[in-house]
C-alpha cells in the first residue's frame, strides 16, 4: 500500500453524501468483534513500518518517560522497540459506546520522536493537553482524528480508551469514566483488530468506520487509484446536516484536529436520542 503525504488544506473538492438510513446489502455476514459477539473471525495482524520512522531505543523511550512523566507498559514498550508506531492490518476495533455496538478504525499507531504532526505522539499530547484524561497516552487515531489513548495509571491499569475530539461542551471529556473502554491492555487492543463486518446497528447508525468506508468507495469511483492510505496526512471531517444526511470530506489533519473541532459524529449520534446535544466544544 501507497502512503503518500500531501499538503493541500482541502485534498478533493468532491464530496461523499452518505445517507443516516440503512443502505447495507442483505446479504451481508452481521459479525462483531469476539468480546462483544464471539464470532469475529482472527486474522494476522500486520504493521506496516511509517515511511521516516526513525528507530527506538530504550535510552530513547527513558527519555520519553522521563519527559512526560509516565511509565510505559512493558507490551507496549515491546511494540514500540519494535515498530515505533505504524498502519495496522486489520485494522477495525468493534466496540460499545453509549450502550450499542459500533466500530472505528486504527489509521495509525503513533510514533515517538517523529516531527510530522499526524505521526507524532508528542504533537497529539501537546495539541490536546488540557483535554486528555490524566496519565493517558494518545497512542493512535482513527479516519477521523479521533484518538485512542492508554492510561498509565495504576487507578485504570493499562486500559484502552476511544476518545472523540469533536463532542459538546457540556461535559468533562477530561473524565477517564466517559469514554469507551475498548480493552485492559494493549496488547489486548491489538487482538481486537479485525477485519471490518457490517453491524446490525449500522441499519439504524452507521458507525465511524462504515462512513469512513463508504466515503473512500465513493472518492475511488472518481479516482481508481484513491485508497485509504493515499494522504496520510489528511482525515474525514464529518458534519451532520439539518436534512439528516452525513457529509464526509477529506481535509489536512491538522486543521482538523487541532482547530476544527467536528461535531458531526456527535450531533448525529444526538439525534438518535445517544447523547446529550450542546454546544460545540471549541479549542483552547
Amino acid at each position: 500500500m501507497n502512503r503518500i503525504s500531501t499538503t493541500l488544506i482541502v485534498l478533493f473538492t468532491a464530496t461523499c453524501l452518505v445517507g443516516c438510513a440503512s443502505q447495507i446489502d442483505e446479504s451481508a455476514n452481521h459479525l462483531g468483534n469476539e468480546s462483544t459477539s464471539g464470532s469475529a473471525e482472527k486474522t494476522m495482524l500486520n504493521i506496516t513500518t511509517i515511511d521516516g520512522a526513525p528507530k527506538l531505543t530504550e535510552e530513547v523511550l527513558a527519555g520519553f518517560e522521563e519527559k512526560y512523566q509516565c511509565r510505559l507498559p512493558n507490551d507496549y514498550r515491546r511494540f514500540m522497540l519494535e515498530n515505533n508506531g505504524g498502519f495496522p492490518s486489520p485494522d477495525c476495533v468493534t466496540f460499545q459506546e453509549a450502550g450499542r455496538t459500533t466500530a472505528s478504525d486504527v489509521f495509525c499507531f503513533h510514533c515517538i520522536t517523529d516531527e510530522r504532526p499526524w505521526a507524532s505522539m508528542q504533537w497529539h499530547w501537546d495539541t490536546f493537553a488540557g483535554r486528555l484524561p490524566k496519565d493517558t497516552l494518545p497512542i493512535a487515531h482513527d479516519s477521523c482524528g479521533n484518538l485512542w489513548l492508554l492510561s498509565v495509571s495504576p487507578d485504570h491499569g493499562n486500559a484502552v480508551i476511544f476518545w472523540d475530539h469533536g463532542t459538546f461542551d457540556n461535559f468533562d471529556e477530561t473524565d477517564f469514566d466517559a469514554w469507551p473502554q475498548v480493552a485492559n491492555s494493549f496488547d489486548e487492543f491489538l487482538g481486537r483488530l479485525s477485519e471490518y463486518r457490517p453491524l446490525p446497528e449500522d441499519e439504524e447508525l452507521l458507525s465511524r468506520y462504515a462512513l469512513v468506508k463508504r466515503a473512500v468507495e465513493g472518492m475511488a469511483k472518481q479516482s481508481p487509484d484513491f485508497d485509504k492510505y493515499t494522504a496520510v496526512d489528511a482525515a474525514w471531517h464529518c458534519d451532520y446536516s439539518e436534512d439528516g444526511r452525513v457529509q464526509m470530506q477529506l481535509v489536512n489533519y491538522v486543521p482538523h484536529a487541532a482547530v476544527t473541532h467536528t461535531d458531526g459524529y456527535s450531533r448525529l449520534r444526538a439525534s438518535k436520542g445517544l447523547n446529550e446535544e450542546g454546544p460545540a466544544r471549541l479549542p483552547k
